[in-house]
């Protein structure tokens, strides 16, 4: 798993970077949303996100490719079908996000698209119907194109509010990993690399590197070139699933049941498939195209119902990770409990859903616990640059060493998050007005220096890891983390005294 990992680790970090070059372009070239009836935002925001995933999720794809172990999924052509199907309905969607094209183009590019993964990379093998095998192979094809069509425009459907679209997808994504994951490593296979499990680690990666740009406020849009990337994303990742019936995976890992392929990719989507569906519905209904856009989805009336920009994307979150999660836990979990679980807990959470006490109550834990705070970057961006440190030195690592270093390198990162990141917390509660000065930034790191030597003792050195790298990889992020945190201090304390002066 530590590998699936990393290769997420590298996609959001190529995708932070490449999204604020992907901005400052736009910007530039006056490539932004304009304020539309439907929209929620208020003023314009450039687009184009999809571009910068699209880099994310092909340098990932590209250092995969050479990494130790997981490098054989590529042996097949197959898996690069995917990249170049991901390539084209980008540039699709970035056409469209410049020129605003007609929906049947649009609709004509994802086919292109869609056809490219179909002919060339992995296919519908099987339908739910009692598990029927498909065997004609442009029954394949239509079906597989039919399939990420459809994921498509339902994760398109779904981008209507900053951060929306990239967090459910994440959410579904993470569940999906795990599960694909899971049914791999206990089905006693020799090797349990997956294209499925890859995909989805990337999926993951992409739309946490691009979350930090696209949360509410957002400074940048994903457009349809990110969530049609999504959306292509995740559907081929159950595509790929849903072939590996035929093989006996599923009946050799240890009582999963045989239809969890094929709900899989239904259950971590259900929120958009849903909003889809009563999209078209409700468009056909009134005599108009199911493209037409409109103000009536899923996210808009919880606007309507009361709640706040934030707090309808935390309720969305919220409904994805409950249907996602209590969807694939059937793979683990006996059916009846369950079921009985989900029958209590799903109508519970719709109900507060609705109630108006969230409302009222969620605006007032918003602004009293989840206001912007300085302390927040002292936290974030040290921890952002030791992810950073730590995903180069795993790639070295397997590349000198093997698994064991990359495992030394996690340990070392998680070593140094507690720590230092504990630090910041508990100073950040004890004193939460001290101004940040030297004498702020000296506390801080005796709080780590403290916390470092409990956690060491602790911890030690495991059997399985590399002893001099892993103190090699403690001392880097250690370094990274504690520069970091003097950066940011310098330069709050440089903007209180030019706004003093």
């Amino acid at each position: 798993m530590f590998i699936y990992v990393l290769v997420a680790m590298l996609a959001a970090i190529v995708t932070y970077g490449a999204t604020g070059l992907v901005r400052a372009f736009a910007v530039r070239l006056g490539l932004v949303s304009p304020v539309r009836e439907r929209d929620v935002h208020t003023r314009s925001v450039p687009r184009l996100g999809g571009l910068a995933m699209l880099v994310g999720f092909a340098a990932a794809f590209w250092a995969a490719s050479q990494t130790v172990w997981i490098r054989t999924i590529f042996e097949t052509p197959q898996t690069w079908a995917v990249l170049a199907g991901a390539a084209v309905i980008v540039v699709v969607g970035v056409i469209d996000d410049i020129v605003d094209l007609n929906s049947w183009v649009k609709l004509l590019g994802q086919l292109v698209a869609a056809g490219i993964v179909a002919v060339w990379g992995p296919r519908v093998t099987f339908l739910p119907l009692g598990l029927l095998q498909v065997n004609d192979v442009w029954l394949q094809i239509g079906l597989t194109m039919f399939l990420i069509v459809l994921t498509v425009n339902a994760i398109n459907f779904v981008d209507g509010l900053d951060g929306l679209a990239a967090g459910v997808a994440a959410i579904g994504g993470f569940a999906f990993f795990l599960t694909a994951y899971w049914v791999h490593r206990n089905a006693f296979l020799p090797d349990y690399t997956d294209l499925s499990t890859l995909l989805m680690a990337l999926l993951v990666g992409i739309c946490l590197g691009f979350l930090p740009h696209n949360v509410h406020p957002a400074r940048i849009f994903m457009g349809d070139s990110g969530s049609m990337l999504l959306g292509l994303v995740m559907a081929t990742g159950a595509v790929v699933a849903t072939g590996q019936i035929a093989s006996g995976l599923y009946d050799r890992a240890e009582g999963i049941p045989t239809f969890v392929p094929v709900v899989l990719p239904i259950v971590v989507m259900l929120l958009p498939f849903l909003d889809l569906v009563l999209a078209v519905l409700r468009r056909t209904a009134s005599g108009r195209s199911p493209f037409s856009p409109d103000r009536e989805h899923v996210h808009h009336k919880l606007l309507d119902l009361g709640y706040t920009h934030r707090q309808a994307v935390a309720v969305m979150y919220v409904w994805a990770a409950f249907v996602a999660f209590g969807g694939v836990a059937y793979a683990f979990i006996p059916w009846l409990p369950l079921t009985i679980a989900n029958l209590i807990v799903l109508p519970t959470v719709g109900f507060i859903t609705m109630h108006p006490w969230v409302r009222e109550k969620g605006v007032t834990v918003r602004r009293e616990w989840l206001r912007t705070s300085p302390w927040v970057p002292r936290f974030t961006l040290p921890f952002a640059g030791c992810v950073a440190a730590a995903t180069i030195l795993g790639f070295t690592g397997l590349a000198t060493g093997g698994v064991p270093l990359l495992y030394s390198t996690f340990l070392a990162l998680a070593v140094v998050s507690v720590c230092a990141g504990t630090g910041v917390v508990i100073l950040h509660i004890a004193a939460p007005s001290l101004p940040f000065r030297r004498r702020t930034l000296v506390a801080d790191v005796l709080m780590k220096l403290a916390a470092s030597a409990i956690v060491l003792l602790a911890v030690g050195s495991p059997s399985w890891s590399d002893r001099g790298w892993y103190w090699s990889s403690l001392a880097v992020c250690g370094v990274v983390w504690i520069a970091t945190q003097a950066a940011v201090v310098i330069l709050q304390w440089r903007a209180r005294v030019a706004s003093a002066i």
